[in-house]
């Protein structure tokens, strides 16, 4: 129906820094949820990473981190490994069943605040800081999925993964244990 938007779930992923059994099992858990976009925050780091994500029963963007790699060689692998409908990025806007959402690495914490301050987007999708975090700043939901690398920090939180609803406007956090 016109103005009638559909539901969409949309996962978050970030800074997988090569951690091949995790990326399996996030894309696993991806396909179980039925989510209809993933969303890769950066830090893929290298190339070769890529074929973990091509058994995604959905679209996927990636963002290039401050940790990517050869950014030649990531567009080459993506088509060699057939990715489901992927795209690259650093730094994009999307529109999704009603909702404006940024996407950035989150390096930069003036930048994350501007974004999520300016009152352009309902969401805001961060990565960078291997820690999980799910919040709200007015209309604005501000995820940071958190890492699939180790725990090499004090404060950062265990690998996992966040999925984001668009009817309820909320997004959970999904521990990924192997």
């Amino acid at each position: 129906m016109y103005g009638v938007h559909q539901a969409m779930k949309i996962g978050i992923v970030s800074d997988t820094h090569d951690q091949i059994g995790r990326v399996m099992k996030a894309v696993e858990i991806f396909n179980r949820e039925q989510v209809e976009m993933v969303v890769h925050c950066g830090d893929i780091v290298s190339p070769f990473m890529l074929r973990y994500f091509k058994d995604l029963k959905c679209s996927i963007k990636f963002l290039f981190g401050n940790n990517t790699g050869d950014i030649l060689l990531h567009l080459k692998y993506a088509k060699e490994f057939g990715l489901p409908d992927h795209e690259f990025g650093t730094c994009f806007a999307l529109e999704r069943a009603g909702k404006k959402i940024a996407v950035y690495h989150g390096d930069h914490q003036e930048i994350t605040a501007a974004l999520i301050k300016c009152g352009d987007y309902d969401c805001v999708f961060t990565g960078h800081a291997h820690l999980s975090r799910i919040e709200k700043a007015g209309k604005v939901l501000w995820v940071n999925p958190g890492a699939l690398a180790d725990r090499h920090k004090p404060g950062m939180s265990p690998p996992s993964i966040a999925i984001y609803d668009s009817i309820s406007h909320t997004a959970k956090s999904i521990k990924i244990t192997e």
